[in-house]
Order: structure tokens, then C-alpha cells, then sequence
């Protein structure tokens, strides 16, 4: 059963209420702190990107091509298109030898206001680039082009770089391959489902892979230590200037990693704890994530004051009209059900 995770108030009274699941999970696998249900099956959609990512390294790809960790975090990014990340994105083709035409993740209009606007008025063409996907296609086709492998059928679930990914999410989220379901991302690649609960686990592979037993991604664990340091150390590139998940990792000097996934998703990796958390809201938005990341972390004894209202300051809960009147707020109202376990 799905728990109230969050409430959006205005006047004093509660307007919209927003229900779903956290969990936090360890090395081992036990659930250590839950609200709502653990269980509830959706899908990973671009959480799962540093998993992704992992054949750019373990392929030699990254080291013949010189990809910096700037680059790196690319490969596990969902970027805003602006046109700081689409040359570095181009960059990236150009060091494997291919051009923005390569890229089979389509053209979205970009989470960069001014970037879209141009798009928008006919200033600036529709490019690939522009997709905040690119640096995750790019990385999987340096993978190709290092191994040799087909690229005109790279989305398909069945290639052999797309078989190899699957093995590594069945892994990482300690699920069998036969038990996950496949559906098409919004850039056309596969996207897994499971249960939030095995998305945690992913992350606490992604926190501290040499805890992790043999099978559920301590092999990938030179991988996984180098694309979750790559995402700390560039934050902004794996999303955007001023964007949540950016804020996380940079107020928290690189002690949490965090990605977001469509749908309400949002996993962080905490490798001085040991812990993966998932946080996902049931109606597929995230203007309440700031909040339950905050009450999450701070349950978990992980957030010191200082952080939580650096975090909040840059994403204020608090709701003002037009005029820049204070109507209402969004709080978190959740209570883990066993914070204690991991003190």
C-alpha cells in the first residue's frame, strides 16, 4: 500500500496530497527503512543510467577514447540540452569518430528555457544533441565503436550491447532477468521495470560496490566507484545548472549521488552509509522531491542541518502566487518506519 508521502497546502488546509513509496536499502539487501510499499513495481526509466553506462568503462571504450569524468558523467546524464552540454556531447562523438547523426534518441525540446526558446523561434536547429539523453547514447555507442559491434541497430533490446546492459540491471537490482519487464524509454532505448525496493539496491551497489555480494555488482565495482565519482565531481552535467539533483550532490560535497528517473523517480547512493534510497511518487511529478529527499536524508541521520536548508533554500517549498504572495507550502508528512536500523 502506497503511503502519503507529501502534502500541497494552501490557506492552512491540505490541497493536493501526493502518494507513493522511500525505501532505503543496504549492501546486503535488507530493507532498513520503508514508507508506503516497497514492492510496488514501476519502471527504472533514466535512474538507470549509471548502470547503463557501465560497458563504456568495462569495454576499454572510455580510456581509448579519452573521455574525461566531465564526460562520464554525461553518459549517465539527463541533461537540460543547454549548449554547454551539447558540445561537450559533440566533443564526445568526435573523439569516436562520429557525428551528432549517429544518435537515435530524437529531438526533444530542451530543459534549457533559452536554449528552447531559440528552437522554439527557428534560431537554432533541431539536433540530437539537444536530447537530454545524448550523453547516454553517446557513451553506449563509444562501447560499439570500440568493440565493433552494429550501430544502426543499437535501440534494439535484443543487441548484443543491449543484452549485456540488461545483465548488468539484473544484477545490480538483484532481480532476474526473466522477472524484468522491458518497456521503451523516451529516447527509445529499453527501460526495466521492478520493484522500488530492487531500485534501492541498485543504488547501494552504486554507493559501495565492494560491499555488495559476488553477483550484485561487486564485479562491476571499478566501474560503478568511477561513474558515481564522475557524477559527484560534475553534478551539473548529469543535469543542470540550479536542478535538484545537482544541488544534492554539490551541497553534500559529493557524499550523495542522485539521479532522477521519469515518472516521479528520484535514487541517491550514499557510500559513507552504505545505503541505496528510492524515492518515488505515485502521480509522476517532482515538485515534491526536494522535500521528501530532505525528510528521507535527514530520518536516515545522513543531512546535517546546514545542508537541509541550503537544499531547500534553492528549492523553497514554500508556494507564492503572482504577485509573490505566500498562499501554501509542500511538506513532506512520511515517517520511515525504522530509521533506527541504520543510525
Amino acid at each position: 500500500m502506497l503511503s502519503v508521502i507529501a502534502e500541497t497546502t494552501r490557506g492552512g488546509i491540505t490541497e493536493s496530497v501526493h502518494h507513493g513509496t522511500v525505501v532505503a536499502v543496504n549492501v546486503h539487501g535488507d530493507v532498513v527503512a520503508a514508507a508506503g510499499d516497497p514492492e510496488q513495481i514501476v519502471f527504472f526509466r533514466s535512474s538507470a543510467k549509471p548502470f547503463q553506462a557501465i560497458p563504456v568503462i568495462e569495454s576499454g571504450a572510455a580510456d581509448a577514447f579519452g573521455f574525461s569524468p566531465a564526460e562520464l558523467a554525461l553518459c549517465c546524464a539527463s541533461h537540460e540540452g543547454s549548449p554547454a552540454h551539447q558540445a561537450q556531447v559533440e566533443a564526445m562523438l568526435a573523439k569516436i569518430g562520429l557525428t551528432p547523426d549517429a544518435l537515435q534518441c530524437g529531438c526533444p525540446l530542451t530543459g534549457d528555457e533559452e536554449e528552447s526558446a531559440r528552437i522554439t523561434l527557428g534560431l537554432v536547429a533541431r539536433t540530437p544533441l539537444q536530447c537530454d539523453c545524448s550523453g547516454k547514447h553517446t557513451g553506449m555507442l563509444a562501447t560499439i565503436v570500440h568493440e565493433g559491434l552494429s550501430q544502426e541497430d543499437y535501440l534494439d533490446p535484443g543487441h548484443p550491447l543491449q543484452q549485456r546492459i540488461l545483465g548488468n540491471i539484473s544484477e545490480v537490482m538483484r532481480v532476474p532477468v526473466d522477472d524484468i519487464v522491458l518497456g521503451t524509454d523516451g529516447c527509445s532505448l529499453p527501460t526495466f521495470a521492478a520493484s522500488v525496493r530492487a531500485f534501492a539496491s541498485s543504488y547501494a551497489a552504486l554507493a559501495a560496490p565492494e560491499k555488495v555480494p559476488a553477483g550484485a555488482g561487486r564485479e562491476h565495482a571499478d566501474a560503478l566507484n568511477r561513474l558515481r565519482e564522475a557524477m559527484t565531481a560534475h553534478p551539473v552535467n548529469v543535469s543542470g545548472e540550479g536542478n535538484l539533483v545537482a544541488t544534492i550532490m554539490e551541497v553534500s560535497d559529493g557524499r550523495v549521488a542522485a539521479k532522477t528517473g521519469a515518472e516521479g523517480l528520484l535514487c541517491l547512493a550514499v557510500p559513507e552509509r552504505e545505503l541505496g534510497i528510492a524515492i518515488r511518487i505515485a502521480d509522476g511529478t517532482y515538485r515534491t522531491h526536494a522535500v521528501a529527499a530532505v525528510s528521507a536524508l535527514e530520518q536516515l541521520g545522513i543531512l546535517d542541518d546546514a545542508m537541509r536548508q541550503e537544499i531547500l533554500a534553492r528549492h523553497n517549498p514554500e508556494l507564492r502566487n503572482h504577485n509573490g504572495r505566500l498562499v501554501g507550502d509542500i511538506r513532506a508528512v512520511f515517517a520511515l518506519n525504522c530509521p533506527v536500523a541504520v543510525a
